[in-house]
C-alpha cells in the first residue's frame, strides 16, 4: 500500500509540513509507503469539462501540474 499526501499550503516548510511529516512517521510504523507531493505553491488550473482526460488519460494543460498529481495518484 501507498499513501499520497498532498501539501496544499504554499508554504512549503511550515506547519503543514510539520503535520504531514507527524502523519508520516504513523505510516512508516505500520510499514505503509507514502509520498508527499507540494501542490499549493503551484498554480494548477480549473477543470474546465472539455473531456480530453477521458480520452487520452491525461489534462490537457500541460503548463502545470495536474498531470504529474494524477500519475501519482493512481500509484497511490
Amino acid at each position: 500500500m501507498k499513501v499520497l499526501i498532498v501539501n496544499g499550503s504554499s508554504h512549503i516548510n511550515g506547519t503543514t509540513m510539520q503535520a504531514i511529516q507527524e502523519v508520516q512517521k504513523v505510516f512508516s510504523e505500520a510499514n505503509v509507503d507514502t509520498e508527499v507531493i507540494q501542490l499549493g505553491n503551484k498554480p494548477i488550473r480549473d477543470c474546465i469539462q472539455c473531456g480530453y482526460c477521458s480520452e487520452h488519460g491525461d489534462c490537457v494543460f500541460k503548463d502545470d501540474d495536474v498531470n504529474a498529481f494524477v500519475e501519482k495518484a493512481k500509484d497511490a
